[in-house]
């Protein structure tokens, strides 16, 4: 039986909170803290789970406590958590940037620590989790958080070194190709489609290329070079991105996502 408690209830912290319902933790093993108050109300009233207001009854109440809380919090909400942790405890952080290290510096005494970052889609089982923990967890404690969260998506095991890479690849980048889709869509409304038809089309191409993708087991330039023929209107539409260095943008804009997750560890 997993016992869980959420510090913060923002839209990650519902996202891990709809991941553990439909993995099948019961409600009654589930607790939450949440600062702001009609979010609070919000989150009671959805999902039917109690509303806790002390850090220590909520660590009382659970074995595993998910701190889903900004990293700029991290200094104000880790002593309390330290102050109230027993040997029985593991905290699950899915802050970015702030380090195993810095974690237990903050909460002022040694804890065991699985530091796990997942993007918004474990809200939908189609997540990216990256996943890594202190010395002092156990093999059969880590495969249990893993387990915790099988059904959220893929599950990433990586040295902490790289929890920043997968900070900004993983959880940043559907930021990014977000963007893309709402330029795609844009782009459908200037070219004189309606936007509901804009919207659909676009979202089916993406959705289909990933599964075309999947099935034929293709590198995506592969597949490109499938769809681009000579002289044709995909190169054409191509050489205008490349013009703009589009896939080096896309590169540097993880990379900088990156350089800024190890900046807020500091």
């Amino acid at each position: 039986m997993d016992r869980v408690g959420i510090v913060g209830a923002g839209n990650m912290g519902e996202s891990i909170l709809k991941a553990l319902l439909k993995r099948g933790v019961e409600k009654n093993d589930l607790c939450f803290i949440e600062a702001k108050k009609e979010r609070a109300l919000y989150i009671a009233n959805t999902y039917g789970i109690d509303e806790l207001h002390d850090v220590a009854e909520l660590t009382k109440r659970s074995d595993k406590v998910v701190l889903a809380v900004k990293p700029q919090d991290a200094g104000k909400v880790l002593p309390e958590i330290g102050s109230s942790f027993t040997d029985s405890n593991i905290l699950i952080s899915i802050m970015a940037g702030i380090t195993i290290s810095k974690i237990i510096s903050l909460a002022g005494r040694s804890i065991r620590v699985v530091r796990m970052m997942p993007n918004v889609a474990i809200k939908v089982n189609q997540g990216v989790i990256g996943i890594t923990a202190s010395a002092d967890v156990s093999a059969d404690e880590f495969s249990a958080v893993r387990s915790l969260f099988s059904s959220a998506g893929l599950i990433v095991d990586v040295d902490e070194g790289h929890m920043d890479a997968i900070t900004s690849l993983g959880a940043s980048s559907p930021a990014f190709f977000l963007l893309f889709l709402e330029g795609m869509i844009d782009a459908g409304v200037h070219i004189g489609l309606t936007r509901d038809k804009a919207k659909a089309i676009s979202i089916q191409v993406v959705r289909g290329v990933i599964e075309m993708l999947e099935q034929e087991q293709m590198h995506p330039a592969l597949m490109r070079e499938m769809i681009t023929s000579p002289g044709g209107t995909t190169i054409s539409g191509l050489a205008t991105l490349e013009a703009k260095a589009f896939k080096g943008n896309i590169i540097k804009a993880i990379e900088k996502a990156s350089l800024r997750a190890k900046e807020l560890s500091s």
